[in-house]
């Protein structure tokens, strides 16, 4: 497929937009993983970035927060690209906090409790 571009438009640094750029390398994506408490070496590799998140976040729902995360950057860049919708890091964390808290109906009873808190005390 042709694109005019394959910048990432979530930046203004003229990269390519890569799925490891779009999640983990873009200023966009990195403000937004600050705001829940995550920092990556960029120079290690996604495996050990994942890891990381894990060590980072100490619990053991840490996959939906980086999936959800994940879904919320990438969906700011859709409302951009689509709807031209100025992309937002206050917007993307906003939104993850709306579909972590639909994510809470969903879980057994005994994770809703510790998602809630983690949620409580982190945005």
């Amino acid at each position: 497929m042709f694109l005019p571009s394959y910048s990432c438009v979530l930046c203004t640094h003229d990269k390519e937009e890569t799925l490891f750029h779009l999640l983990l390398e873009c200023p966009f994506a990195q403000v937004c993983r600050i705001n829940l408490g995550l920092f990556i070496d960029l120079q290690q590799q996604p495996y050990d970035i994942l890891s990381s998140f894990n060590n980072q976040l100490q619990v053991p729902f840490f996959m939906k927060i980086i999936v959800i995360m994940s879904w919320c950057i990438w969906m700011a860049r859709n409302d951009w690209i689509f709807k031209a919708i100025d992309p937002t890091c206050q917007g993307t964390t906003i939104r993850f906090k709306h579909l972590f808290t639909l994510v809470l109906h969903r879980v057994k009873d005994f994770w809703k409790q510790p998602m809630a808190e983690w949620l409580e005390h982190t945005l």
